[in-house]
C-alpha cells in the first residue's frame, strides 16, 4: 500500500474544513491537484472516502472512521517532527561523559554545572571511573565522551586537546621539600616515592621523567587512585607524584605540592570520542561549550590550549 503524507494531509484538511476550496488554500495547491490527492488516496483504499456534491463535501463511514486514525497520524508525526526539532536546537537530549575519579571530583562539577544552566533542557550523566575504565565506556557507545589523558595509540578515537599540565610531587607540610621554591626530579632521588601502578599513563609520565634525570624509578608504595597516593603522603610515607589536578583534593593546611622540573613533563587533557558515529546535538552542545573561552580553568602548572580547537562533531 502506497499512501502518501500528501494524500493523508489533503484527506484530513478536507474532512476538517469540509470545502475542497478551502483545503486547497490550506496546503497552497489548486483545487484540481488536491482533488487528484484525494482520488489517488481513494483508490490505494480501494473505497470512497469522500462524498461530493455541486454544494456539499461529507465524509463517507469508510470516510469518517479513517479520517480518526489519520487525523491522529499526522499529529503523532507532529509531535515527533517538533521533538527532533527540539533536539536539534539543543534544548533537548541527553549527554553521557565518562571521565576518571580525580576529574570528575574537581574539574567538572563547575563545568557541569554551567552548562546546565545554559541548556537546562539537556541531561547530563556523569560516570566517574577509574583511568582504564573511561576509554572502553566510549569504544562501547555506553559514553558520548570521555575526557581525561590517554595513549596516542588509540587510532579509532577522536581527540580534541583541552589542556596541558604538569605533573607534580605532593608532600607534608613538613616535609622539608616544603621550604623549596623549585623542585627537579632529581630532588627526587633519595626520598621514598608513591605512584600509580603500571598500566597507568601516569606511571608511564612519571617513569619518563625519572629516566630524563638519568635515574631508575623504584615507588615505595603503588596505588590505582591518586586519592590513595595522597592519603600515603600525607601519613608520611613518602612523595606522591600525581597530576596537577589532584592537589584540588589535598588539605592545604597539611600537604604542600610543587611542579616537578627538569625535565617540566606535563600531561594532555583530552575530550574523546568515536570517530565514526557523529555526535548527537546535544552531545555537539556540551563539546562546544568546553571549548569556550572561561570555561575552562586555569590549569595547574600547565597551559590551557583549546585555542583554536573546533569542537568535535
Amino acid at each position: 500500500m502506497n499512501v502518501t503524507l500528501r494524500q493523508l494531509r489533503a484527506f484530513v484538511l478536507v474532512g476538517r474544513l469540509g470545502s475542497f476550496t478551502r483545503a486547497a488554500q490550506a496546503m497552497h495547491v489548486t483545487q484540481s491537484a488536491l482533488s487528484l490527492l484525494i482520488r489517488e488516496l481513494e483508490n490505494v483504499m480501494s473505497t470512497r472516502l469522500v462524498d461530493r456534491t455541486t454544494r456539499n463535501v461529507s465524509l463517507t463511514a469508510a470516510g469518517r472512521e479513517f479520517f480518526a486514525s489519520t487525523q491522529r497520524i499526522l499529529e503523532e508525526l507532529e509531535h515527533a517532527i517538533g521533538n527532533v526539532d527540539k533536539l536539534v536546537a539543543k534544548e533537548r537530549g541527553r549527554v553521557v561523559i565518562a571521565a576518571p575519579l580525580v576529574l570528575s571530583s574537581t574539574l567538572l562539577p563547575p563545568i557541569l554545572a554551567g552548562f546546565k544552566a545554559a541548556y537546562p533542557g539537556i541531561e547530563l550523566v556523569l560516570n566517574d571511573s577509574l583511568p582504564a575504565e573511561v576509554l572502553p565506556q566510549v569504544r562501547a557507545g555506553t559514553a558520548d565522551i570521555g575526557i581525561g589523558t590517554f595513549a596516542h595509540t588509540e587510532e579509532e578515537l577522536q581527540r580534541v586537546l583541552l589542556f596541558k599540565e604538569a605533573i607534580v610531587a605532593v608532600f607534608p607540610a613538613s616535609h622539608v621539600f616544603a621550604s623549596a621554591t623549585r623542585l627537579t626530579w632529581r630532588d627526587l632521588a633519595n626520598v621514598p616515592v608513591l605512584t600509580l601502578r603500571r598500566g597507568s599513563v601516569f606511571r608511564d609520565l612519571a617513569e619518563g621523567g625519572f629516566a630524563a634525570a638519568g635515574m631508575t624509578l623504584n615507588p615505595a608504595f603503588e596505588a590505582d587512585y591518586v586519592g590513595s597516593l595522597i592519603g600515603l603522603a600525607d601519613a608520611g610515607l613518602g612523595v606522591a607524584i600525581v597530576p596537577g589536578y589532584a592537589t584540588a583534593l589535598t588539605d592545604r593546611s597539611r600537604i604542600r605540592w610543587r611542579r616537578l622540573e627538569k625535565p617540566l613533563v606535563e600531561r594532555e587533557v583530552l575530550l574523546v570520542h568515536r570517530a565514526g558515529p557523529t555526535l548527537s546535538p546535544a552531545a555537539q552542545a556540551f563539546a562546544a561549550f568546553l571549548l569556550k573561552p572561561g570555561v575552562l580553568p586555569t590549569p595547574v602548572g600547565g597551559s590551557r590550549s583549546g585555542k583554536g580547537s573546533k569542537a568535535p562533531t
